[in-house]
C-alpha cells in the first residue's frame, strides 16, 4: 500500500493547478499555447483604453470560440450560453474605433470581443492587436479585488484570437450580482515592458455565484463537515473536512472517487464528472487513532440549479500499482446529501 498511497499523493497534491483538466478537455482539439514570459521594465506603464462592452447575447451556434468550454458544462450549458456577452462588431462607448488604438491614437495590446461572467467564472476573447502572442500576468483584478488567470490558449495557431478563463477568488465580489466589472490585466510587451490594460463590462447579464450554509453529517464511521459551498453554472465547488475512525473506510474515502445523484434523480459515475480535486495529507491522532484529513472538489458539469447533491463514495477504482481502472463500486450505505 506504500507505493500506492505516494501514487495517490502525487496525482491528488494539496494545491494542483486549479481546472487542469477543464483546459485540457475544453481545447483538446485547438492549440495550447505556451505562456511566454518577456523580461519587463521595473516600472509598469499603464494603458488609458478602456472597453465598455455592449449588453447582447448570442448562441453557441454563433460563438464557435466558446462551443467546447459550454459542451463541458454539461446540463449548465444552455443557461451560461445564455449568459454570454457580445461585443457587436466593434462599436463602443469608450471613444474606441475598433482599430486597437484608443481616442488619443494609442495603440493597444487587445480588443476584447465576448464575455462570461457568473461569479465563479470569468471567460472572455481577446484580439492581438500586433503582438505575435498574448502574455498576461497571473493577477487579473475584477473591481479591485485581485483574482486568478487561470489561462489563455490561442484559438487556432495565427489566429491571433485568445481564450482567457479566470476563477474569481474574493468570495464577496462573487456574491454581488453586478451591473458593471472594471477588468485589469497586465499585459507582457514584445518590447520587454509590463502594461496595465483595463476593459469595462456593462451588463444585466452578469451572474453571481450561489452558496448554501455549512453542514455536517455524523456516522458510524465517522464524521464529515461540509464547507464552502458553491454553485454556479461553469462550476459547482465544496469542501469536505473527515474525521474517520477507521482505517478501512479511510483506504475507501481517501481516493477521492464518488458517485453522485442531483434532485432531478439523474445519477453520475466518477469518470462521468468533468472535476478538479484535492485532497490534503491526513493527520492521525496518538490518542484515539483517528484520521482527519480534507478535500476539495471543483465539477464542471453538475446541476448548479440542482437542491442538492447525494454524495455517494466509491470503493474501488484503483488497480495494485495505483493505476485507475474505472472499477469501483458505489458505497450507499456512506452516503449523504448535500444541499444547495
Amino acid at each position: 500500500m506504500g507505493s500506492f498511497k505516494e501514487t495517490l499523493k502525487q496525482e491528488f497534491p494539496r494545491t494542483p493547478e486549479s481546472f487542469r483538466q477543464c483546459v485540457n478537455n475544453a481545447v483538446s482539439e485547438q492549440r495550447i499555447s505556451k505562456r511566454k514570459r518577456f523580461r519587463f521594465a521595473r516600472t509598469a506603464l499603464p494603458v488609458a483604453a478602456c472597453l465598455i462592452l455592449i449588453c447582447g447575447t448570442v448562441t453557441a451556434a454563433e460563438l464557435p470560440a466558446f462551443t467546447k468550454w459550454l459542451a463541458g458544462l454539461g446540463v449548465n450549458s444552455q443557461e451560461a450560453g445564455d449568459m454570454i456577452i457580445h461585443l457587436n462588431d466593434g462599436s463602443d462607448g469608450s471613444g474606441q474605433d475598433g482599430s486597437g488604438q484608443d481616442a488619443i491614437g494609442q495603440e493597444d495590446p487587445f480588443t476584447v470581443t465576448d464575455v462570461y461572467y457568473d461569479g465563479a467564472t470569468l471567460l472572455f476573447l481577446a484580439e492581438s492587436c500586433g503582438l505575435s502572442e498574448l502574455a498576461f500576468g497571473d493577477h487579473v483584478f475584477i473591481n479591485g479585488t485581485d483574482n486568478r488567470l487561470e489561462y489563455v490558449v490561442e484559438l487556432e495557431e495565427g489566429s491571433g484570437i485568445w481564450q482567457c478563463e479566470v476563477t474569481v477568488m474574493d468570495e464577496k465580489l462573487a456574491q454581488e450580482n453586478p451591473e458593471k466589472l472594471d477588468v485589469t490585466v497586465q499585459v507582457y510587451m514584445e518590447s520587454g515592458e509590463k502594461q496595465d490594460f483595463t476593459f469595462t463590462i456593462e451588463s444585466d447579464k452578469l451572474g453571481s455565484i450561489s452558496t448554501a450554509a455549512d453542514q455536517r453529517f455524523e456516522f458510524s464511521y465517522g464524521v464529515v463537515e461540509v464547507s464552502e459551498i458553491k454553485a454556479a453554472p461553469s462550476k459547482v465547488s465544496f469542501t469536505l473536512k473527515w474525521t474517520i475512525y477507521n482505517e478501512e473506510e479511510f483506504e475507501i474515502l481517501r481516493d477521492t472517487l464518488f458517485f453522485c445523484e442531483d434532485s432531478s434523480g439523474i445519477r453520475y459515475a466518477p469518470n462521468d464528472l468533468r472535476m478538479n480535486t484535492s485532497c490534503s495529507p491526513e493527520v492521525r491522532s496518538e490518542e484515539t487513532g483517528w484520521i482527519e484529513f480534507e478535500q476539495s472538489y471543483e465539477i464542471q458539469n453538475f446541476d448548479s440549479a440542482s437542491e442538492y447533491m447525494l454524495f455517494i463514495p466509491a470503493e474501488g477504482g484503483y488497480d495494485e500499482e495505483g493505476s485507475y481502472v474505472g472499477t469501483e463500486t458505489p458505497r450507499e450505505d456512506m452516503s449523504f446529501m448535500i444541499k444547495f
